[in-house]
C-alpha cells in the first residue's frame, strides 16, 4: 500500500533578478514540485506557499514561509519540498539552523534540484557545501552594490529620495518647491525667535498644510507611482528636528552617514569625518548664517543642567496605548502628582489631539496583580482543558 502524505511546497523569487535568473517564475517552481509529488508521492496532498520579491537571506520577512512554518511545526505537513535549496535560504549559517529546527520537529525536507532528502539521506557535509554555494552570489552582489553606491556618492550623485523642499527633475538635478521651501524657512525663523520643536510642529499642523510624508505621497500619486508609506496629517517633533539639523538646506550634499557591517544588518552611524561631503552642490533654501545660528541655539538649549535623581522606574513604558487614538502612553513625572501615564497625543498636541487620558502606576500594579491572581486561581482548569484539547488532536 502506498503511503500518502500531507506535503508543503515552497516557492520564492527574489528582489534580485540576477540571483534568480534561473528561477524567475513561481509557476515554473510549482510545476517542478507538482510533477515530483505526482511521481514520488501519488495520492498525497500538496499545498503551496510562496514569497514574491523576498530576499532569501532572512526568514522573518517572508510572510509565506512563516505561514508554512507554523503548519510544519504543528505537524500539519509531513514533508517540505523545494525546487532547490536556494529557494529555501541563501544564508549559510541561518539556513542550516532552520533546517535542523525543522528536522527536530519531525519534518522531512526534499530539495529536488540538489538531490537531497533530509534527514533520510543525512549527508550533512553535502548540505553544508550546498548552502555555502548558495550564499556566495548574495555576498558578492552585496559587495558590488556597496562599491557602486560609494562611487556614486563620490561623484556627487544623490541616491535617496529628495529632502522636503526639493524634488529631483528629469535632469537629475535638485529643484526647489517654492511652497515647501517657504515652510523650511519659517521653521528656521521660528526656532531663532525662541519657539521649541513641539510648538513649531503643532503650529505647522494647525496651518493644515501637508506634512513632508503627505507631500511625497501626493507627488507620487500624481505621477502614477505606487506609494506604500503611510502619511499622517500631524507634524512630528522629530521631523522639525531633522529639518533644523540638515545642512542640505544650505546647499551641502552629505552622504555616507550610515553604513552596514553585514547584509541585512542594522545601520551604524559613521563619524562626521567619514561622510562624503560636497559643498555648494545645489541651490540652498537658507543661508549659512541662519543655519549656524540655529545650530548654536540648539546646542545651548539642549545642554543638560539636571542634577537630580531618577524618581520613577516607568516599568510600563512601551506597553500602554491610548484607548481612543492608539498613541503610546507617556510617563508623567511631576513632584505634585503620583507616578502615572498619559496619552502621547495629548502630551504633544493638547486637547486639539486627544483628551488627557491618564492612569496611575499604582492602579496598574493593582490590575496586574489581580490578573496574575486570577490566572493562578484558574491554572488547574486551564491545564485540564489544554490537555483535553491535545488528546483530541489527531496523531
Amino acid at each position: 500500500m502506498i503511503q500518502a502524505f500531507d506535503i508543503a511546497g515552497y516557492c520564492r523569487i527574489s528582489v534580485d533578478e540576477e540571483l534568480d535568473r534561473d528561477n524567475v517564475s513561481i509557476e515554473n517552481q510549482k510545476a517542478i514540485i507538482g510533477d515530483f509529488v505526482r511521481q514520488k508521492f501519488p495520492g498525497s496532498t500538496l499545498t503551496f506557499y510562496e514569497d514574491r520579491d523576498r530576499s532569501g537571506y532572512t526568514f522573518e520577512q517572508r510572510e509565506g514561509y512563516q505561514a508554512m512554518r507554523k503548519g510544519l511545526m504543528s505537524h500539519r505537513y509531513h514533508i517540505l519540498i523545494v525546487k532547490d535549496f536556494s529557494r529555501f535560504s541563501r544564508r549559510n549559517s541561518r539556513g542550516l539552523v532552520e533546517l535542523e529546527d525543522l528536522r527536530d520537529a519531525g519534518v522531512r525536507i526534499i530539495s529536488i534540484g540538489d538531490s537531497i532528502d533530509f534527514p533520510n539521506d543525512d549527508d550533512w557535509l553535502k548540505i553544508q557545501f550546498q548552502f555555502l554555494i548558495n550564499e556566495m552570489p548574495v555576498t558578492d552582489t552585496s559587495k558590488k552594490v556597496k562599491s557602486v553606491i560609494l562611487r556614486r556618492q563620490a561623484d556627487g550623485k544623490w541616491i535617496c529620495a529628495a529632502p522636503y523642499g526639493y524634488l529631483i527633475n528629469r535632469h537629475q538635478e535638485f529643484e526647489l518647491i517654492p511652497t515647501e521651501a517657504e515652510v523650511v524657512r519659517e521653521i528656521f525663523r521660528l526656532y531663532i525667535d525662541g519657539w521649541g520643536y513641539k510648538k513649531i510642529a503643532n503650529h505647522r499642523t494647525d496651518q493644515g498644510g501637508p506634512t513632508p510624508r503627505m507631500a511625497e505621497r501626493e507627488r507620487k500619486e500624481a505621477a502614477g507611482e505606487d506609494c506604500r508609506r503611510t502619511a499622517r496629517p500631524v507634524w512630528a517633533i522629530v521631523t522639525v528636528q531633522g529639518i533644523l539639523d540638515n545642512d542640505f538646506y544650505i546647499g551641502t550634499l552629505r552622504q555616507g552617514k550610515y553604513t552596514r557591517k553585514k547584509i541585512n544588518g542594522k545601520d551604524v552611524r559613521r563619524d562626521a569625518g567619514e561622510h562624503v561631503v560636497i559643498e555648494h552642490h545645489h541651490q540652498p533654501i537658507i543661508d549659512y548664517r541662519t543655519f549656524a545660528t540655529v545650530r548654536a541655539l540648539r546646542e545651548s538649549r539642549s545642554a543638560a543642567h539636571y542634577r537630580g535623581q531618577k524618581k520613577n522606574d516607568n516599568v510600563y513604558s512601551g506597553f500602554l496605548e491610548c484607548g481612543d487614538c492608539g498613541a503610546p502612553m507617556f510617563a508623567m513625572s511631576r513632584s505634585d502628582l503620583r507616578p502615572a501615564y498619559t496619552c502621547g497625543t495629548y502630551h504633544r498636541r493638547g486637547l486639539k489631539g486627544c483628551t488627557s487620558h491618564h492612569i496611575r502606576a499604582d492602579k496598574l500594579d493593582e490590575l496586574l496583580k489581580a490578573y496574575v491572581r486570577q490566572v493562578m486561581d484558574h491554572s488547574a482548569d486551564m491545564l485540564e482543558r489544554l490537555n483535553a484539547d491535545l488528546a483530541r488532536e489527531p496523531e
